[in-house]
């Protein structure tokens, strides 16, 4: 009895959605309430108590949903019991002012109230007496935390110190972002972090700094500056948007057709092939050599030994079906640019394949990871040593369209002694880099915890030496008591004038992404970080499965109950009901924590765009069991692969917002991914995350 109450409260206070989530529109919910019969809803517990009979399933609700024995539920009445005592306690107490609380916090008040220093914030300013805070749904957050320095900065126009060459002198106090001068014409410097060139002329358009961080400044001082897009971007996590057109990033890429130059094509192996813009093939020319990079592997779950294998045959077969032609592909690489997997392969192979013959270009949609592997290998073999210290890395943000116009850094020219040298080196490193990986796999069986990534590299560099030369003028001038010289790389000097280039271009946004359509935020949660842990479901006709409220799948007919995995960042919460009641209750809860993403204002869910389905999507089953047929790809949201009886047949129907990017990838990408369940949920519908591999 105790334990039903118990999970009853925890329910209905864990499942409450913060303000910063949700904004209801009373009409909105007038008008769904009188279609559907049902009482006018204006309060969130009263949301919930409507709708959790029309919920099968939900991860949110399971993952706050406490199962405990006969003893924790004993231990569990007792610290409800003193909790309640100490409320009521407290109640009676008159809290004193500020300055006599600052006063209060001795030691002895802070090992009793938890270092005096947290505060509580559960959103819907309704107050928690049924559980310890530490057990609780309530944001536990220190008092100096809550005013971040970032944004005090960002909000009080002190962002413009963090600038090595900002007088504050010049800040004449009309704008806390600075202010623009379209007077003074631009610079024909680029951006070290987009590459876009610097001018202080308008806010919207690339490459903007305020007229405090831009005039009076030489060429010198710019190469070493970012735009303010950019600093916002690698200080604060804040992207402000700027008017560019998809026709100027297709026309930057075109200029590539007259040129000898060999593609890398970057594609996102958790997303393609939505990665892969559809006219590229004829943008970069009919004869491009290609080689193609699959990143962010070490994000895919192993469901067998030969995995690698497996996803390289899809990647390509994508290729070859977005219009490319096999004889142009030189080559398919997994990698990770994040963990440096992978990529000391690529550069041999760039060695080998390509040498100095021409420039290189690292080419593909938004958010695939151009701009992480173009610092990779900025600090690897491939750029000249002399030159990794003199251009500044790239901006890497998950925000789509980091990247403005063309980065570059020069190429090391790849002698038969240089190569002998790297291969040496690689040699040695090769054995320490195995008994890690080793290591690595047995932590990940004991504990497993995906921070212990199967697969992660190590980036190199074989000639340090050279690099001691030069800067041997660097250190005299500053022996010498002179002015520090500021390091640029200077193109027209003898060690770069005949240099081929790597370029990092713009990313081309694909019509079939939604990236371009959620915050910040939401991309963060949409986005996978680590490792994928597969989520399997089963379900029976008429039910459908919710991914956020920005992917749907319906199975519609078929066999009694099937095995659906879903291939999505964990941070996204799933939902299960009936088909019938889907398109209600998924107006009932955009916004709240039950859907997860999109959430904000009002006007904000009123004006994402909606779910919209595809045509019905027919799977045959095979003759191997628990293998899976086929993948339903979902957007950027992920995939869900399809397990089948045998010679059985199953009908579905997907949902993305403006039907992007619904695909059906065959063969699938893991077909032995449901060897990666892990026990069934006692009365539910779903399994438990299983290992993040399948042990060899």
């Amino acid at each position: 009895m105790f334990r039903s109450v118990l999970k009853s409260n925890l329910f209905r206070s864990r499942i409450l959605p913060t303000t910063r989530h949700i904004q209801l529109n009373s009409t909105k919910w007038a008008e769904q309430c009188e279609a559907t019969g049902l009482p006018k809803i204006n309060s969130t517990d009263e949301i919930y108590d409507a709708w959790k009979h029309k919920i099968v399933y939900s991860s949110f609700i399971e993952s706050r949903t406490l199962k405990m024995g006969y003893k924790q539920n004993k231990i569990m009445e007792s610290k409800l019991k003193q909790l309640h005592n100490s409320n009521i306690r407290k109640s009676c107490e008159i809290r004193p002012f500020s300055v006599a609380m600052k006063q209060l916090q001795t030691e002895e008040y802070n090992e009793l109230f938890d270092d005096g220093k947290m505060a509580f914030d559960n959103g819907d300013n309704s107050s928690m007496v049924h559980m310890p805070y530490k057990q609780s749904g309530l944001k536990v957050r220190k008092l100096d935390e809550l005013t971040e320095e970032g944004n005090e900065k960002l909000f009080t126009g002190e962002w413009m110190s963090d600038y090595e060459y900002y007088d504050e002198h010049d800040q004449d106090g009309r704008s806390l972002y600075g202010t623009p001068d379209p007077s003074i014409p631009s610079a024909k410097v680029p951006c070290g972090g987009c590459g876009a060139l610097l001018h202080c002329i308008e806010p919207s358009i690339p490459g903007y700094l305020p007229s405090q961080l831009f005039k009076g400044k030489s060429k010198e001082q710019l190469l070493t500056t970012i735009c303010q897009r950019c600093h916002f971007l690698k200080h604060y996590n804040v992207a402000i948007n700027v008017t560019v057109s998809a026709d100027d990033y297709i026309q930057m890429l075109s200029s590539m057709k007259s040129k000898k130059a060999l593609a890398i094509l970057l594609v996102d192996v958790l997303d393609f092939p939505c990665s892969i813009w559809p006219g590229l093939a004829e943008i970069l020319g009919s004869q491009r050599p290609i080689i193609v990079v699959g990143n962010k592997i070490d994000l895919l779950p192993q469901d067998c030994s030969g995995y690698l294998e497996n996803v390289r045959q899809c990647l390509t077969k994508s290729i070859i079906e977005a219009g490319f032609s096999r004889n142009n592909i030189k080559h398919v690489s997994l990698i990770s640019a994040s963990t440096g997997y992978g990529v000391e392969e690529l550069i041999t192979k760039i060695h080998n394949v390509w040498g100095t013959r021409g420039d290189v270009y690292l080419v593909g949609c938004t958010n695939v990871g151009k701009s992480t592997l173009f610092n990779a290998l900025l600090r690897s073999d491939l750029c000249k040593v002399q030159a990794t210290d003199l251009i500044q890395k790239a901006t890497a943000s998950p925000w789509p369209g980091t990247t403005i116009r063309m980065l570059k850094f020069p190429i090391l020219r790849p002698s038969d002694y240089r190569l002998f040298l790297r291969t040496n080196r690689l040699k040695q490193e090769q054995y320490i880099q195995r008994a890690n990986q080793r290591l690595r796999r047995e932590q990940s069986k004991a504990t497993s915890d995906v921070k212990h990534p199967t697969l992660l590299g190590h980036i190199g560099r074989t000639f340090e030496r050279e690099q001691e030369e030069a800067f041997d003028h660097f250190s005299l001038t500053q022996r010498s008591g002179g002015p520090t010289p500021i390091l640029t790389l200077n193109e027209n000097n003898e060690k770069y004038i005949n240099s081929k280039w790597c370029y990092d271009t713009p990313g081309v946004v694909q019509p079939d992404q939604i990236l371009d359509l959620l915050t910040t935020e939401e991309i963060l949660l949409t986005i996978s970080r680590r490792m994928i842990r597969p989520r399997v479901y089963l379900l029976k006709p008429g039910m459908t499965l919710f991914v956020g409220g920005i992917g749907r799948i319906d199975f519609l007919d078929g066999p009694s109950s099937i095995r659906l995995i879903l291939y999505a960042s964990n941070t996204l919460p799933t939902i299960i009901c009936d088909t019938s009641e889907a398109s209600a209750l998924y107006t009932a809860l955009l916004g709240t924590p039950l859907l997860g993403v999109p959430f904000g204002t009002v006007d904000r869910l009123e004006k994402f765009p909606p779910l919209e389905c595809g045509p019905n999507i027919l799977v045959q089953g095979t003759l191997e069991k628990h293998t899976t047929i086929c993948d339903i790809l979902l957007s950027s949201v992920g995939w869900v692969g399809v397990n089948l009886p045998q010679h059985s047949e199953a009908i579905f129907r997907a949902w993305t917002p403006n039907k992007r990017g619904i695909y059906v990838r065959q063969p699938a990408l893991l077909p032995n991914g449901l060897a990666l369940r892990g026990k069934r949920i006692r009365g539910s519908l779903a399994y438990r995350l299983g290992e993040v591999f399948k042990p060899r």
